[in-house]
This record gives C-alpha cells, structure tokens and sequence, in this order.
C-alpha cells in the first residue's frame, strides 16, 4: 500500500469514523456459483519465503526497478509460464523515469467477453523486503492460478491476474495499464478486487465504501464532537467527489457478507480506495478490495499494520491463516460476480 496516514486531525478522523463493528454469523443471502477452488497456506508461505530471500539477497528490497523487483518479476513469471496460461508483460516509466513492468496472467472462462481482472502490487518500498505489503497479495494470486491450471477448472468468468510494478511510486503501473485500455476493453471488465497486504496477524477487515456512505457518518461525528464546518468540509466533499460505478456497492456487500460469516471486525473505509491499485479503476468498472490489517501507533504515525513500509515487515510477521481467509473471500466473491 502506497502511503502511511500522519496522525493530524483529518487521519485520526479516517480511523475513527470508520464503521468498526462486530459482527454475528449470518447466512449468504445467494450461494456462490464459481468453482470451489481450495488455497494452500502452505503453498503460499513457500511463495513469501522466495520472495524474502530475493529481497535478502539484493539490498534488503524488492523496490521497483531495482535488483530485487527485477528477480520478483522473474520468479513471477517462472510460475505463470509453469501454468501453461497466456502471459503479457507491459513495461512503462514512473515520474522518477524508472522502468517498472507490469505483469498479466490470462485464464480462459466460460465467457470470453467478461473479465474479472484482480490485481496485487510485487514491487516493495525501498526500505524493507515488503513480504506483507504486498508479496502476501501476490502469494494469493499465483496461488489461485496453480490450483486452476492443476485441477484443471474452468472459471465462470474469464480471470486476468495483474501483477503491478511500482504500487509505491504513484501507484504507477496499474495507471498506465488503465491509461492504455480501449473502451472496447474496459467495458469486458466486469470487476477489478485488488489484493493488499493480506497476510496480518489477527486481522480486522478493511473494505471498500461502495456507497460513500461512511463519510455521512464521518460528518456526523465531527458535528458531534464541535467541529466546524469550514474545518473539514474540504475533506468530506473530496471523499464523497470520488468517482463511483453502479457495482460498486454490490462488491462491498458480498464480502460484508462473507466476513460476517467469519465474525471479524469489519471497517468501511473510502481513504483506501485512494491509497492503492484501485484508483486508477475508480468509475470506470466495479471495484472492491480485499485487506487485511491491524492498526499500529508509532509515534505520530499512524500504520495500517506491525513494520509497515520497514525492514522488519518479513515473513515472520505472516499468518498463513489469514493468507487462506483472503483467498477464501477471493473465490467466493468471484462467485456472485454476473
């Protein structure tokens, strides 16, 4: 994830008005129709500790350009040439004039004409490893890609898997891939679900505001609390100017509804809508994310969870538990997808 919140008035306003709540088993209202694909934790972690012995043997990183994100490239795309699957690179500059390159996994479906696109950043900050945030995401994705290709499933949909380079350098890889869409493409994509740092220890569940409706919330608060006005109006009239698409809210309540199942703490939250590979797709197609995270105080820093953006974010800070829930809430929301 691309940026940590400084704890000022309006980021400690995001924490707060967030919808943070626990919640009661409840059934599906729709069972999923999407083949039951079953992640491997195991398979996974073996993917993370790559991935960390890349970052250990080129600087401590896996940062976009560098050493380490060029072997992270590589070792993706040795896993999806196994596959057997469709394969397209794409490489493109940053605004710091670094080659990034973004990498596309094509699985036939059912449909040829609709496509679930999902999508999760390799590249790390140049200050740690980057194991969470995000080869956790990336593990996820390459993992649903071997269990389709050795089970031989065919999805309901057509799934393009993006592997985005430079997440953390202005969210730039997944901006040039949309930047270069025809509107013939972009109208076959039926969702984009973006994977970010899903491997928390003991997770609360962050999800996508597809209505705008916690900013009411927000500002119902901060009236509350005295707050004039004139002091946070900029903020709220940007949060509800976000560009929104019909789909959006139908996203956002399927996986409501396969958290509650699972009684965690769920927290609607627009800010990360912003803050990763889903703003470049904002309106333009259905979208939602899947995150996991654990707020951390230090300083006066707010962190979306323990040794974010530092050199301890390594695997020992990965719960293979939670790795399996993202894929779990990936597969069934693939299901209630049309």
């Amino acid at each position: 994830m691309k940026h940590k919140f400084k704890v000022l008035m309006f980021s400690s306003v995001l924490a707060l008005y967030a919808c943070d709540r626990k919640n009661d088993t409840s059934e599906h209202s729709s069972a999923s129709k999407n083949p039951t694909i079953q992640f491997n934790a195991d398979h996974m972690m073996k993917h993370l500790e790559q991935f960390q012995d890349i970052a250990q043997q080129h600087g401590g990183n896996r940062a976009v350009g560098t050493e380490g994100g060029k072997a992270s490239a590589n070792y993706i795309l040795e896993q999806a040439q196994k596959s057997g699957f469709t394969v397209k690179t794409y490489a493109f500059q940053n605004r710091e004039k670094t080659v990034g390159q973004n990498i596309i996994v094509e699985i036939p479906g059912q449909s040829e004409d609709k496509i679930v696109l999902m999508g999760a950043h390799y590249d790390s900050v140049k200050s740690g490893p980057g194991i969470n945030d995000n080869a956790s995401g990336v593990a996820v994705l390459i993992e649903l890609m071997n269990q389709i290709h050795q089970n031989k499933i065919q999805p309901k949909h057509t799934l393009h898997l993006a592997f985005w380079d430079s997440e953390e350098v202005g969210i730039a890889g997944s901006q040039d891939y949309v930047k270069n869409l025809k509107s013939e493409q972009l109208k076959k994509i039926k969702a984009y679900i973006n994977l970010d740092m899903v491997g928390t220890k003991n997770p609360d569940i962050l999800i996508a505001d597809g209505d705008h409706s916690s900013v009411d919330e927000m500002e119902k608060m901060l009236k509350e609390r005295g707050m004039k006005e004139a002091d946070y109006k900029t903020l709220t009239d940007g949060l509800r100017g976000l560009p929104t698409h019909a789909g959006d809210l139908a996203l956002e309540n399927h996986l409501k509804d396969f958290f509650k199942q699972k009684n965690l703490k769920i927290k609607e939250d627009l800010s990360i809508l912003t803050a990763s590979d889903t703003a470049p797709f904002l309106g333009k197609v259905p979208v939602s994310s899947i995150i996991l995270f654990k707020e951390e105080m230090k300083g006066n820093e707010l962190y979306f969870a323990p040794c974010y953006h530092q050199a301890c974010d390594t695997i020992d800070l990965v719960d293979p538990k939670s790795l399996k829930l993202a894929g779990e809430a990936l597969n069934d929301l693939l299901g209630h997808i049309e």
